[in-house]
């Protein structure tokens, strides 16, 4: 009896531990679960209105995320230097490949209003002389590099790269590319994707905002370019698609020569940009910044 009673208590005792174990088990999956879908749910199951701080070392991987997940881009800004090196690259080829086309909508500077240009590398200046007080309060051995500021000239040339790499850009399949040219210049950029807007300033220091495409805020920034259409002027690299093609614009992989001849006819075939053809300086500094984009483009 005492042989049979002890079996039972030892089989009861089992079976708790068993239940303990499993309990401890079932516990510990659900936990590297939630751990593994975590950002999954951070990122479709958020707040519509909720603003993300990005840092600045992490704006370039968010924007190129961004790029890579949608299908309409919208940029307001000054050069969209960044646009045209490293976005429209992305954008082109996952239209070539899905065969889904891409809108693309960039807002910048007039290259041919003086005050806007004039304005704006005020503003850079300002900025960066901002930046170098900051460094230059740190404790170092060597004396600080010397501060250079843009100069009007290279501004212009920013501009007309990225106009000549967007007009390139236009004539593969899937991509629509629309350029306004307003006169101003704004202290902050925007990047407009089908996921969120990401708010940047001219700073390489300062941080970044996100704000989800969910919420208000993201409708303000859609507001204010729908705005921005009717105060610029629009140069539909889509519709003008065929008369590109007749111009036979030099790939960027070509020499600085024949970018230079590239680009001086495209401005010449546009009435309003056709002054900066004549502009040597300008249009040399330009066909060199296209030259550097040759790893990106087919």
């Amino acid at each position: 009896m005492e042989l049979d009673s002890l079996s039972l208590t030892e089989q009861r005792h089992i079976s708790i531990v068993k239940s303990v174990i499993e309990n401890l088990i079932a516990g510990a999956i659900a936990a590297i679960l939630l751990a593994l879908t975590y950002r999954w749910i951070a990122q479709w199951i958020d707040p519509g209105d909720r603003v993300i701080e990005v840092p600045s070392t992490q704006i370039t991987d968010r924007l190129l995320q961004n790029a890579r997940m949608t299908r309409n881009y919208v940029f307001i800004g000054n050069t969209a230097s960044f646009v045209s090196s490293s976005v429209l690259p992305v954008l082109a080829e996952l239209a070539r490949i899905s065969g889904h086309p891409r809108v693309v909508t960039l807002f910048l500077i007039d290259p041919t209003s003086s005050g806007a240009v004039n304005s704006y590398v005020g503003y850079r200046a300002r900025v960066a002389k901002g930046e170098y007080k900051v460094s230059d309060e740190q404790a170092m051995w060597s004396l600080p590099q010397q501060m250079h500021v843009e100069t009007s000239d290279e501004v212009i040339a920013k501009i007309l790269a990225t106009l000549y790499i967007a007009a390139f850009v236009a004539q593969y399949p899937g991509i629509n590319i629309t350029i306004y040219l307003r006169n101003s210049f704004t202290p902050f950029r925007a990047d407009i994707s089908d996921s969120e807007a990401v708010l940047t300033q001219e700073s390489r220091t300062e941080s970044a905002v996100a704000f989800s495409s969910r919420g208000h805020f993201y409708g303000w920034y859609q507001k204010e370019a729908d705005a921005q259409k009717g105060q610029g002027l629009p140069f539909d690299f889509t519709k003008s698609r065929d008369a590109l093609r007749n111009l036979a614009l030099a790939h960027p992989t070509s020499s600085r020569a024949d970018l230079k001849i590239s680009l001086d006819a495209l401005l010449s075939h546009f009435v309003h940009l056709a002054p900066l053809a004549s502009q040597i300086a300008i249009t040399t500094k330009a066909a060199t910044l296209i030259s550097r984009q040759h790893n990106k483009y087919r």
